[in-house]
């Protein structure tokens, strides 16, 4: 029968027309009523009918117009075998599309309604398939209902209704997956016996649709019978947790196998688990759970280790901790929970996240809860409290510290008392009083004081933002300033969108001093320079030169602001900031000096300042910011002797008396960069190979974003050059740091097409940065790389052919096809290189335009009858035979 023709009879049969070509709309259910009254066909005759066109509207994937088919076809006086046949297909085709629909609640629920009429309409059209795709709705009601209660154990309620939702779905879905289980082997036994064809493929269809109904009975049933002992109160092992375990084990086929000397979790493979399907890594999470409930805590550590190791989604694997806590808590084991929870929010490293965040809230509200008289319990009820404090979350801690009605105000530690800060100045923000503002910045002083201070940089540059808010609202400008800048350094990596922020607000509360004193206009300048480097696409970045242009013409006369920081006596409070500014403003001076002499005459001023400020400091009892600003003094002077400006032997000497007193600040400390880069151009001069490795790779790890970076990435650059030069098989971890480094090298000296045509250094970058991603098979960062030298140098045949072959490798036949017609022009014929771009031109034209790749196919065998030069003659041929092929099919 002709396709149209069929097609016309499936719409007249559905009682449809087509609109817009594609859409099917019914016509008026009268009109399709009096069609069922007035058929005379056969029954024989209707069958067959519907078995043709429902074939075709299978083929096409049309399982709403199947369904109405079969509804349509149901109204006819058909004999019982037909009628089976036609329910048990609407059966299969409702489940199916409430299986493929099950996340989507609103389509959900239109075909839940649909079944239910079906049903309501045809009794008998009820089985097992459908019933499982039914109860899915129940169970997600009882799964809420237990969520609630395990959230709140005191709501009676939710604890009910799961318990009576679970008790009625838990026996039901097994029996439905042990049935349907059944009916599967049954049907492959029948699969087996048919003979290849259509017949054979639509029944295996329908049994690989029934496998996934089985598997939804076997993880909701799994999920039923493990809620269900938690429900009656079971927190230990029980049928339910062994039926549960079972289920999970045989759903992720991780049986046990008693007679195999090999343990099932060594046998494990979890990259062959279908992990990344998150239903198959919810079944893992169900499976350790269960088996923590069942008193196997430590197989369920190791389903965890293999969720984590398999290619499981980023945010599925967040939660993880959270799902072990969880079910430790489940199980009643909070002594393990507790013990976990230390050891994990002890390590909390970076920003937060959602797992993390539910990981911290579940112990926060299970040891305040539970842990009245027991201490350790109630530390774990602590440990969560710092865990919200740590990833920035104070409000939900607070509220949770209201709600359990935890008394703060004597609470000893870091975290403890920045969360009071937190909390005394959100209480300053509301009231907006002086009073509440020093309360707050008191003691976020005290947190700061505190030794966890030190060892957490993150948390204390969160906590210093809070203070430099405190400092700044009561018109502290300078402590407000120096809070934010201090904070900047902290946040940069993990938060930069904040870090960005602390570093305005530190220009900001500068620039509100700079007016009467000249020197924060200077600091003003340097916050602002920072700023520019370190977050160059910020929107603040953008607005910096233009403030940076406008202290610039208001600092006034800067002879005048060396002239008053020289007269502050040594009584004066600010006596050591002040010449620590001076230090500063006389070294912008030499830069700007038009003299050689002028030069000289800055930089002794400046060192005689240096040598003051270290004869006074007592290093031993200094605060780390005085040390610090003497060490930078120092390098300023050591950095003016390289450049011989002050004797050369000053360099030695005032590297050396830096390196005295910065061994004793923190590793965050500003003035380690200043003083490892001074180290390593002093190294690089006395041609000691070992002390720039050292300094150099200081660098490379701390100095990220900053000028002296580029220094150390060109020496690690070089000496990376050699380790590949000098071996036949680099190993993947020298191809890994060779391209970040590179990468990193043409970030600071550019990477467009107009600095690479002007700068050599950014060009040779370039190409090492694209070279190390193609041995790395990193295709997509070699192209980036290499089409900035392609721009900028667009007849070089080197860069054309790397970025020819890349553009290949990518797919991207269109771009790589211009390349090598432009090498094909600019080549010589006959050469190797040629034949090279003549294979790729065909290749790419394969792909983009067959009739073409043909046309340059018989041009070249006519001219070249012998396939050219290998080894591109037998990659041609073969080519060429690819063509032939699909031309003639």
């Amino acid at each position: 029968m002709p396709a149209a023709l069929t097609w016309r009879i499936a719409f007249a049969l559905l009682g449809c027309f087509t609109a817009a070509g594609t859409c099917l709309v019914p016509l008026r259910i009268a009109h399709a009523q009096n069609e069922v009254v007035n058929d005379k066909r056969s029954p024989q005759q209707m069958i067959e009918e519907y078995r043709r066109v429902d074939s075709y509207l299978g083929k096409f994937n049309l399982p709403d117009q199947r369904l109405l088919l079969i509804e349509r076809y149901l109204k006819h006086a058909l004999p019982a075998e037909e009628q089976e046949e036609l329910l048990d297909q609407g059966s299969q085709l409702y489940a199916t599309q409430l299986m493929l629909y099950a996340d989507d609640p609103v389509r959900s629920k239109h075909y839940l309604q649909k079944v239910q009429k079906f049903l309501a309409d045809h009794p008998s059209a009820d089985t097992p398939a459908i019933q499982v795709m039914l109860l899915q709705a129940d169970y997600n009601r009882g799964e809420a209902a237990v969520t609630r209660w395990l959230n709140d154990p005191a709501d009676k309620e939710s604890l009910a209704e799961a318990n009576s939702v679970f008790q009625r779905i838990a026996p039901k879905l097994i029996d439905y997956h042990k049935s349907i289980q059944k009916r599967i082997e049954e049907q492959w036994g029948v699969i087996d016996r048919m003979p290849s064809g259509s017949g054979r493929e639509s029944r295996e269809k329908v049994v690989r649709e029934l496998e996934g109904v089985v598997g939804r009975a076997a993880f909701f049933g799994a999920w039923s019978n493990y809620y269900l002992s938690l429900v009656e109160g079971t927190k230990g092992p029980s049928k339910y947790s062994k039926v549960a375990i079972d289920l999970f084990r045989g759903l992720l086929d991780l049986k046990i196998d008693p007679k195999s000397t090999t343990s099932w979790h060594e046998a494990a493979d979890p990259n062959r688990m279908g992990l990344e399907q998150e239903w198959r890594a919810r079944a893992l999470i169900g499976l350790a759970m269960s088996e923590i409930l069942d008193g196997n805590v430590q197989d369920g550590q190791r389903c965890f280790t293999l969720l984590e190791a398999g290619p499981t989604s980023a945010e599925i694997a967040d939660q993880s901790e959270y799902w072990y806590c969880r079910g430790l808590i489940n199980a009643g084991k909070l002594d393990e929970a507790a013990d976990f929870a230390k050891m994990t929010i002890e390590n909390f490293q970076g920003s937060s996240s959602p797992g993390k965040t539910s990981l911290c809230v579940l112990l926060a509200d299970t040891g305040l809860r539970e842990g009245a008289d027991a201490p350790k319990i109630r530390d774990m009820g602590i440990q969560g409290l710092i865990g919200l404090a740590k990833l920035g979350h104070h409000s939900a801690a607070i509220q949770l510290v209201e709600k359990y009605g935890i008394d703060l105000e004597n609470s000893q530690g870091f975290y403890m008392m920045w969360l009071v800060g937190q909390q005394k100045f959100a209480d300053a923000e509301k009231s907006k009083s002086d009073d509440d503002y020093r309360t707050a910045q008191t003691q976020l002083r005290d947190a700061l004081a505190a030794p966890e201070a030190k060892k957490d940089l993150l948390s204390a540059s969160e906590c210093r933002y809070t203070l430099g808010w405190c400092s700044y609202r009561l018109e502290e400008h300078a402590e407000a300033g120096m809070n934010f800048q201090d904070a900047v350094a902290g946040l940069k990596g993990p938060n930069p969108g904040k870090a960005a922020e602390a570093a305005w607000m530190a220009f900001v509360s500068y620039q509100a001093l700079a007016k009467e004193e000249p020197r924060y206009g200077l600091r003003a300048i340097e916050v602002l320079e920072d700023l520019k480097r370190d977050f160059p696409n910020h929107q603040y970045a953008q607005k910096a030169d233009y403030f940076i242009a406008k202290l610039q013409q208001s600092r006034g006369s800067m002879t005048s602001s060396i002239r008053q920081l020289q007269s502050i006596s040594p009584s004066d409070p600010n006596y050591w900031s002040a010449k620590f500014d001076l230090c500063n403003l006389l070294r912008q001076q030499v830069d700007q000096a038009s003299s050689e002499d002028e030069k000289k005459e800055l930089a002794g001023q400046l060192k005689k300042v240096a040598d003051d400020l270290q004869t006074r400091l007592n290093q031993d009892s200094a605060p780390e910011d005085r040390v610090s600003g003497v060490v930078r003094c120092l390098l300023n002077v050591s950095d003016l002797a390289r450049k011989d400006i002050l004797p050369s032997s000053d360099f030695t000497k005032y590297v050396g008396q830096a390196k005295s007193l910065v061994t004793s600040l923190p590793p965050e400390d500003r003035a380690w960069v200043d003083y490892h880069y001074q180290a390593l151009m002093l190294a690089r001069m006395q041609k000691n190979d070992s002390a720039v490795a050292t300094h150099a790779d200081w660098l490379l790890k701390n100095a990220k974003g900053t000028p002296y970076e580029q220094s150390a990435l060109i020496v690690r650059a070089l000496e990376i050059d050699q380790l590949v030069a000098a071996s036949n098989a680099p190993d993947m971890a020298l191809w890994e740091e060779g391209f970040d480094i590179y990468s990193r090298l043409a970030k600071h000296l550019g990477a467009t097409s107009a600095i690479v045509q002007q700068n050599k250094n950014a060009k040779v970058a370039c190409s090492k940065a694209a070279d190390f991603a193609e041995k790395l098979n990193r295709w997509s960062e070699a192209a980036t790389y290499l089409r900035v030298l392609v721009a900028a140098y667009p007849k070089e045949q080197e860069y054309l052919q790397r970025l020819g072959r890349v553009e290949f490798t990518l797919q991207n036949y269109a771009g790589a096809l211009g390349h090598w017609r432009t090498l094909l022009v600019g080549l010589k014929k006959g050469d190797e290189a040629w034949f090279e771009a003549k294979y790729y031109q065909l290749a790419c034209l394969q792909q983009t335009d067959r009739d073409q790749a043909k046309t340059v196919l018989e041009q070249f065998e006519l001219l070249h009858p012998d396939w050219g030069l290998p080894p591109w003659r037998d990659k041609i041929k073969t080519l060429a035979q690819q063509i032939s092929r699909s031309d003639g099919s």
